[in-house]
C-alpha cells in the first residue's frame, strides 16, 4: 500500500490529471450519486484493501435532539466528536483529525462541554502515524488536528484537502483558530474533483457539498466485502437519514436542498443494501450499536 499511496499522491497533485470541473456542485444545484460507480472507483487502485475501521470519541456537545433532526423532541442527545482509523495490513488512513481544547471550547458557546484530553492525545498520535489523512469537511472539530499544534507542518504533506475546503479555511473559516495562511495552504495536497476520487485501495471520496462547501463522504470497501460510508456531518443523528429530515440548528448555514438530496440517497441505500454501513460522525447512539455488533472498534491501533 505504501508504494501505491506514494504514487497516487504524485498523481493527485498533477494539474494535467485532476483539475477544476465546470460541472462541480454549485449551491442550490441538485445532488446525486451512484453507488455502482463508487464501487467501481474503489477497485481502481490495486493493492490490499483495508481490514477494519476503528474510531475514538474525544469530546462531546450536550444538546437536545431537535437541533440535530428537524421536528425531533427536545430530549438529551450527545453529539460525539470523533475521528476514524481505516486499518490496512501494513498501515492506516485517518478520516478526520481531532481538535485541541481551544477549538473545542468554541463549540460550547460559553458553556463547558466534555473534553477527554487523553483521548484527544490518542487521536493526535494516530494522526501523526497515519500514512494518509482525509477530512470530511472544513469545520474545526474535523480539521483542526492538521492545522494547529507543533506537528502541523509535518502533517500537511500527507493530508488531502479539497480546493473548496482550502478556499473556506483561508478566506472565511468557521473560527479564527483554524484559518490557513496562503503559505500554510501550500503544504497540503490540494485536489479538485467532480464527483468521486479514489485515493487508496478500497477508499473513495464523494463530493457532497451541502453541510459545508467542502463536505465529502468517504466510502470504504474492506477486504471482507463489508462496505462503509463515513458521511461526516450530512446528518448529526441517523434519524436524519431514517426520516429524511435536516438539522434545525440556528447557528448552522447549509445548502438545505443538497443536504436533503444526500439524506434521500442515504435513506434509499440503508433500505436496499444490508452490506453497507452508513456512519454519522456525531451519532453516539449509533456508534455504541455498531461497536456492539462488532462493525466498529472503539480504540485506535498505534504503530
Amino acid at each position: 500500500m505504501r508504494t501505491i499511496l506514494a504514487a497516487l499522491l504524485l498523481v493527485l497533485v498533477s494539474p494535467d490529471v485532476y483539475r477544476s470541473f465546470a460541472a462541480a456542485q454549485q449551491p442550490g444545484a441538485s445532488w446525486s450519486a451512484d453507488i455502482a460507480e463508487i464501487r467501481r472507483a474503489a477497485n481502481l487502485i490495486p493493492g490490499a484493501k483495508p481490514v477494519r475501521i476503528n474510531f475514538v470519541k474525544f469530546a462531546a456537545s450536550l444538546r437536545t435532539k431537535n437541533f440535530s433532526v428537524q421536528g425531533a423532541p427536545t430530549i438529551p442527545s450527545v453529539q460525539a466528536r470523533t475521528a476514524f482509523q481505516v486499518m490496512y495490513p501494513d498501515s492506516y488512513v485517518m478520516v478526520d483529525a481531532g481538535m485541541d481544547q481551544t477549538v473545542h471550547d468554541f463549540f460550547g458557546r460559553g458553556t463547558k462541554e466534555p473534553y477527554d484530553a487523553a483521548a484527544a492525545a490518542e487521536v493526535a498520535k494516530a494522526v501523526a502515524g497515519a500514512r494518509m489523512i482525509l477530512v470530511t469537511h472544513e469545520h474545526g472539530d474535523h480539521v483542526a488536528g492538521v492545522i494547529r499544534g507543533p506537528q502541523a507542518a509535518q502533517l500537511a504533506p500527507k493530508t488531502i484537502l479539497t480546493r473548496a475546503m482550502v478556499d473556506i479555511l483561508t478566506t472565511k473559516p468557521q473560527m479564527p483558530e483554524i484559518q490557513l495562511t496562503a503559505e500554510q495552504a501550500r503544504r497540503f495536497i490540494v485536489v479538485d474533483y467532480e464527483k468521486y476520487l479514489p485515493v487508496a485501495p478500497g477508499i473513495v471520496l464523494i463530493k457532497s457539498a451541502g453541510h459545508t462547501p467542502g463536505s465529502q463522504m468517504v466510502f470504504v470497501a474492506l477486504a471482507s466485502g463489508r462496505e462503509y460510508l463515513l458521511i461526516g456531518d450530512a446528518t448529526w443523528h441517523m434519524d436524519g437519514v431514517r426520516e429524511v429530515k435536516g438539522k434545525a440548528a440556528p447557528w448552522v448555514t447549509e445548502d438545505v436542498n443538497a443536504v436533503l438530496d444526500q439524506l434521500r440517497w442515504l435513506n434509499q441505500l440503508s433500505k436496499t443494501d444490508a452490506n453497507l454501513v452508513i456512519v454519522a460522525s456525531h451519532d453516539e447512539e449509533q456508534h455504541a450499536d455498531l461497536v456492539q455488533k462488532m462493525l466498529l472498534t472503539n480504540r485506535f491501533e498505534l504503530r
